[in-house]
């Protein structure tokens, strides 16, 4: 597998129920599967194509019977205890959030989501942490020569209080990687750049002044972990 998608494996807690969601060719739940992190893996896509390209992975690696094939479109065809763990890999936050906000019926505490928003990650770390979960780990990685980042949040219900820099920073300071640094020093040229928009023509300026807010404390947790701005 690609180094983004063995950082994403990696955030699998083992033992768990597992279900993929948007798999499209079954590599994550087939390299978790042939390695017996879960004790249970269902892939699961909105398409029937994609689930064709899943079995045919399958089949090759010898997994078509450790793996669980289900036509979903996000987590609609899944009931209650199903699955602890969702992961979501390789789609952008916005429709991760999309498709979480529609499957709050499967919450349950301890239910766990993996994902790997390849955009918009600020706005799933706020969703997560205003709608019950605390997100326990990030990672990042280079693939390609590009920079990747992922997170597991765990539900337990509780609705957190948060800055305007928590979604915007995450818990990457604390992950070390130069490509989470790389992943931070972005998302600050990012926000100057946004604020500094806004600024120029006199359009929204709370949104101005929330996203200077969020830089303050983006550079400095970076300060303090020492990676500089």
């Amino acid at each position: 597998m690609s180094p983004r998608l063995r950082m994403t494996a990696a955030l699998v807690p083992p033992g768990c129920a597992l279900a993929d969601i948007g798999s499209d060719h079954a590599y994550l739940p087939a390299w978790l599967a042939a390695r017996g992190v879960c004790c249970h893996v269902i892939a699961a896509d909105v398409g029937e194509g994609p689930l064709r390209n899943a079995a045919q992975t399958l089949a090759k690696l010898g997994l078509g019977d450790r793996v669980e094939l289900r036509q979903s479109d996000g987590l609609d065809a899944f009931a209650p205890g199903e699955a602890d763990c969702f992961l979501f890999a390789g789609m952008g936050g916005t429709l991760i959030v999309r498709l979480l906000a529609r499957g709050t019926a499967l919450f349950r505490p301890g239910l766990t989501i993996v994902a790997q928003p390849m955009s918009r990650a600020a706005e799933l770390r706020g969703w997560l942490w205003n709608h019950g979960f605390s997100i326990e780990e990030e990672r990042a990685c280079q693939d390609d020569r590009r920079v990747y980042g992922a997170l597991r949040a765990v539900y337990d219900g509780q609705a957190r209080r948060i800055t305007p820099g928590m979604p915007w920073t995450g818990l990457l300071p604390a992950c070390g990687d130069p490509a989470a640094v790389e992943i931070l020093r972005r998302t600050a040229v990012h926000l100057r750049t946004r604020a500094a928009a806004l600024e120029a023509d006199g359009r929204d300026p709370a949104e101005a002044e929330r996203l200077r807010a969020a830089l303050q404390e983006l550079e400095s947790e970076m300060t303090r972990h020492g990676y500089g701005t």
